[in-house]
């Protein structure tokens, strides 16, 4: 019931905003699949229902308003063989920034990434990278300057056992050359997290991430500890180049990976058709039988300017299984 209030309070406040004063509206919906999973070992082959998934996701900005919502809904294939629509999280984000004046922004479940953190193959940022809080406050003391601090949901003043969920942060752009920021989350805890990051965008079509994070974490690839990151991102007219790492230094032992790595190519034959090469690896050096390589070669056709569909084979091995799938997708976007 909470979440549904959520949606509905979202859709009424785009609706309200997009029909009083609309700057910019941006939304974007792709539904995915890999069809089927077929998972190979010495002992046998299965195959399974890989589950399709739907993310929509809406933006609106304003001078005075910035406000989004992202949805998810999965259609998956449970133990019992029956098929669950949807899940807990539906809602996957959510965000609203008021300015009441040109210098300060309110925020409600505001992110706020650091430049330098992004890793362009996994599509995301580093997590610990995030110094927006549930309820946070922005200043914008100067241009390509942005600073802010707040606390996550639910925290507590003067409660015995607890302590309040602080963060804060900055990021400064000089120009349009170089882009950096730390950002520190959960401060008062002993969960917490520190990142510092930096981008270089000074060549065109060039782009080069770097940072380091002290008790960071890539869930999808089980990464945890002190992680350094690096990428690079290339465009060349119709050719894209796209590599990303992660390193962890003093994570658990024999429970998380030590490396991850990825390196994605696209070329656009014609105006329309394109293919593209995935590849990752993931190791880690406390257990031999860990390492895991995956490769996606795929195509896809660009119907115009909003419709996009794709299609592919992705191969995962490890030592002992090897997984089949054949992602396919249709975005829509504009």
């Amino acid at each position: 019931m909470i979440k549904s209030k959520k949606i509905m309070i979202a859709t009424v406040l785009c609706a309200f905003s997009a029909f009083s004063f609309a700057q910019e509206v941006t939304f974007e919906n792709k539904l995915s699949s890999s069809l089927v999973n077929i998972n190979i070992s010495d002992d046998k082959t299965d195959t399974g229902f890989a589950g399709i998934k739907n993310e929509a996701k809406a933006e609106y900005s304003s001078e005075k308003l910035d406000m989004g919502v992202k949805l998810i809904v999965d259609v998956a294939k449970e133990d019992d063989d029956s098929l669950s629509i949807g899940s807990e999280g539906f809602v996957d984000d959510y965000f609203i920034e008021f300015r009441p004046v040109n210098l300060i922004g309110i925020g409600f479940h505001k992110g706020y990434n650091v430049a330098g953190s992004f890793l362009p193959c996994l599509e995301k940022e580093i997590d610990a990278s995030n110094f927006g809080s549930d309820l946070g406050l922005f200043l914008y003391p100067l241009e390509g300057l942005v600073v802010s601090a707040g606390v996550d949901f639910i925290s507590y003043l003067g409660r015995e056992g607890t302590k309040p969920l602080v963060n804060f942060g900055a990021e400064y752009a000089v120009g349009e050359t170089i882009t950096f920021g730390a950002a520190f989350r959960n401060m008062v805890s002993d969960d917490r997290t520190i990142g510092a990051y930096a981008s270089f965008t000074g060549l065109e079509g060039l782009t080069l991430n770097a940072g380091f994070t002290y008790n960071g974490e890539i869930e999808d690839f089980n990464i945890s500890g002190n992680l350094i990151n690096a990428a690079v991102m290339f465009n060349n007219g119709p050719l894209g180049i796209y590599a990303d790492a992660v390193f962890a230094v003093g994570g658990e032992k024999d429970l998380a990976n030590e490396l991850y790595a990825a390196a994605y190519a696209n070329y656009y034959f014609t105006d329309n058709w394109f293919a593209g090469l995935y590849g990752c690896f993931t190791n880690d050096s406390d257990n031999d039988d860990a390492w895991c390589v995956g490769i996606n070669p795929s195509v896809g056709y660009t119907f115009n300017e909003n419709n996009t569909v794709g299609a592919g084979v992705y191969v995962n091995v490890m030592k002992t299984t090897k997984t089949i799938s054949f992602p396919v997708y249709w975005k829509y976007n504009f």
